[in-house]
Parts: C-alpha cells; structure tokens; sequence
C-alpha cells in the first residue's frame, strides 16, 4: 500500500468513525451558517467560521477538529490588545449550556492547514468537530469570498 492509499483508508476509517458516532448520539449542539474564508491560491492555510447552539442542559466540550479536505486543523482565538492582533491555539472549547457560541473573524475560529485541493468560492470542504463524549459532527462548509466587513486574520 502506498501513502496515498494509507492515507486515504485513514481518511475513511475517520469518516466511518465519525458517522458511526453520529448514529448513536444525540448530541444538543447544532451548527449554524458554516463557512470557510476563500484564500489566495497560494496560501496555505484557511479559516472558518460557524455559529454554536447548545440547546442541552449541560456544557458541551468540542476536544479537537479534523477533516478530510485538510493535512491538519486547530481552533484557534484571535482578540486584540492594546492595538496588537494576538492569536493562539485552543486546546478545547466549550458551548455552554442553552448557550451560543460564535466563531466568527477576530474572535474563535477554525485554522486549516493545506488543504488537499484548491478550494474557491462556491466550493465546499467537510469538517469534522470532534466532542469530549466521543460524538463528532459532520459540517459541511461552503467556501465564500470575504466580505471585507469582516475582521483579517493574518497567517
């Protein structure tokens, strides 16, 4: 088997993972308006955004991020801080309960690291949010030009 075979059964054994999860849980978090930053055809790294609903009576803890169209993805915050942009990896992100959570530019975000084929707007890439209870949600995100209303990331 060569590389790019194990790396595509390792793809599909995370995929299967993850919808056998989805199966048997009944997760309270719900994804809203799921998107991706479209970036510069040479860059390598891309961001995104959702909105987070836990409509449950108890925090939910998202441990980690993946997906499929992507080498690696982490969450990540940005904030600024006496007119200096900042920005750090998060290890684990909570949604409190019957809480919103928004990942939005400036503040929570996804980073995505190479992405496995050019991604432009009106494309789109699968997410995969991984929980602290084992649950991992499958998002599907479209690929949009920014706004330019949106705060920039700088990578």
């Amino acid at each position: 088997m060569n590389a790019i075979q194990t790396l595509q059964a390792l793809v599909r054994l995370v995929l299967f993972w993850c919808l056998a999860g989805m199966a048997q849980a009944d997760t309270t978090l719900q994804v809203n308006d799921p998107w991706i930053r479209e970036a510069p055809p040479t860059a390598t790294v891309h961001a995104a955004y959702m909105t987070l609903v836990n409509t449950g009576a108890g925090a939910v803890l998202i441990d980690s991020v993946s997906s499929p169209d992507f080498e690696g993805a982490e969450i990540h915050r940005s904030w600024v801080e006496e007119g200096v942009a900042h920005m750090q990896p998060v290890l684990q992100l909570e949604v409190p309960a019957t809480a919103t959570l928004a990942l939005e530019p400036g503040s929570y975000h996804l980073m995505l690291f190479d992405a496995r084929r050019a991604l432009q707007e009106g494309d789109s890439a699968t997410l995969l949010l991984h929980l602290a209870d084992g649950t991992c949600i499958r998002v599907t995100a479209p690929v949009r030009r920014s706004t330019g209303s949106e705060h920039h990331h700088h990578h």
